[in-house]
């Protein structure tokens, strides 16, 4: 056997003692390093190094700290920090004017709701006064048509009477017909005014004024310019209630009372656009709330306005049929000079 084949593997000089060996078979480390130590007691028992260890560590004084990354494997990386260093977030130092701040806010969030609540306040205020028009008059009708001239007609006329508290005239309202036969409004103009016709095919109304005498002439009193005047108030009351209430109403005509022994033959006739002013406000600021009596009639302090606008809007009036479909007319000729005067009077009177 050759010299190689002698050598035991426990006869081998030890791994220090060992030349290099370039095929990488000798280890890093001498195995008897790796095994743990022990030491021998006083009673040469075995003692494993640890409980030593303990021991010791028991009565050495306590380590400083250990600076930040200490004990770390070193074959590990070390550990990634923020970028610009920091390791954590950190909290701001609180400022010494943070309550000052804390009440400004506070206030001037009160401040807002504040004045927020009184700009609702005054929009709902200025859309309330907005749609609330003040009241034309202190009665209006429940109904329209000539179901509310009717209305009107009940309602005016129980305010107009004698200075005994008995009722003027009865006020009846219709439709512009005449025993169901439609009617149209022919004006014939005053020959002064070129004495042309004019036929008004309007909606409208007519009121007959009833004395409950004969032809519905006042059945009591004297004729007086008096009581023709109050009848023209009353007339012109009318017209303005119902144009103001009814929708539709252009024209009114209304027949006023004959002298005893005649028949009717005087009108006034009214247009919308003959009263645009007085509808545009309220009604007290044209005719006194309270309708005067013939006595107190020269009194009162709407009596100008009712002359100046029911003095040009009296005819003498006529009924005639078209000769070609089934409809007539209300014709009506102004009152000359020299009829005005006397007629004045025509169908008024009195009762002392």
């Amino acid at each position: 056997m050759s010299d190689r084949d002698d050598t035991r593997p426990d006869q081998r000089p030890p791994a220090r003692e060992r030349p290099p060996d370039p095929a990488g078979t000798r280890p890093r480390h001498d195995p008897a390093s790796l095994l743990p130590s022990r030491s021998l007691g006083e009673t040469g028992e075995v003692v494993d190094s640890d409980a030593i260890e303990d021991a010791e560590a028991a009565e050495a004084p306590e380590a400083p700290e250990a600076p930040p990354g200490a004990g770390r494997d070193p074959d590990l990386l070390p550990q990634r920090r923020p970028q610009g260093g920091a390791i954590g977030p950190v909290a701001a130092p609180a400022s010494p004017f943070a309550p000052r701040f804390h009440f400004l806010f506070g206030a001037l969030a009160a401040i807002g709701a504040a004045a927020l609540t009184a700009l609702l306040l005054v929009l709902l205020a200025g859309g309330a006064t907005q749609h609330t028009q003040p009241q034309w008059s202190r009665w209006q009708p429940s109904s329209g048509g000539v179901e509310g001239a009717r209305q009107i007609a009940s309602r005016i006329g129980s305010e107009y009477r004698f200075t005994n508290g008995k009722q003027l005239v009865n006020v009846q309202a219709s439709g512009l017909s005449i025993e169901g036969v439609p009617l149209s409004v022919a004006l014939r103009e005053d020959q002064a005014q070129g004495g042309d016709i004019k036929v008004f095919d309007d909606d409208g109304l007519i009121f007959r004024f009833c004395g409950l005498g004969p032809n519905c002439a006042i059945a009591s009193g004297k004729p007086s310019t008096a009581r023709h005047l109050l009848l023209r108030r009353e007339a012109l009351e009318l017209s303005l209630y119902s144009f103001h209430y009814l929708d539709g109403v252009d024209q009114i005509v209304v027949f006023m009372p004959p002298p005893k022994g005649q028949k009717p033959s005087q009108a006034l006739f009214f247009r919308r656009g003959d009263v645009d002013a007085e509808l545009e406000r309220p009604l007290r600021a044209s005719l006194v709330p309270r309708a005067p009596t013939t006595r107190d009639v020269r009194l009162s302090p709407d009596i100008p306005l009712v002359d100046r606008i029911t003095g040009r809007k009296i005819f003498n009036f006529s009924l005639t049929q078209a000769n070609t479909d089934n409809r007539g007319f209300i014709v009506l000729d102004p009152l000359s000079a020299q009829k005005k005067a006397p007629q004045a009077t025509t169908g008024s009177g009195s009762q002392r």
